[in-house]
């Protein structure tokens, strides 16, 4: 009977097995997605307003010659809880968590208002 893999492939096959797991278990724990290590990041016409810890529960009322946006920071998320434009699109988004990070944001067209999070000390 023939073998499926000689003992060399086979070591090989192995030692590259074990890298790639080493390579992914340094890069989750690099990654930390620990408490207390993200920020919402308030942008308002692309610069940054305010950077609200997602670690503190707290409640920030941003104003601008658009109108007025009330964010939230609860629980580890953050929302808009209220706000006066017109299509309320910002507010209907719902909550906005670390694990949505890499791909979501909340934007409030009207108000030229953008809320993204980011690693602590990552400007």
């Amino acid at each position: 009977m023939k073998k499926l893999f000689s003992r060399r492939e086979a070591v090989l096959l192995l030692s590259l097995l074990l890298i790639a797991g080493a390579l992914f278990l340094i890069l989750f724990l690099l990654r930390g997605e620990g408490d207390g290590e993200w920020d919402a990041v308030i942008r308002y016409r692309g610069q940054t307003v305010a950077r609200l810890p997602l670690d503190v529960d707290t409640e920030y009322e941003f104003e601008c010659e658009e109108g007025v946006n009330r964010i939230v920071v609860r629980d580890g998320a953050v929302l808009v809880e209220s706000a006066d434009c017109k299509n309320q699109i910002c507010v209907h988004h719902g909550t906005l968590v670390p694990a949505d990070a890499d791909v979501d944001f909340i934007s409030c067209a009207p108000h030229r208002l953008l809320i993204v999070i980011e690693r602590r000390g990552s400007e």
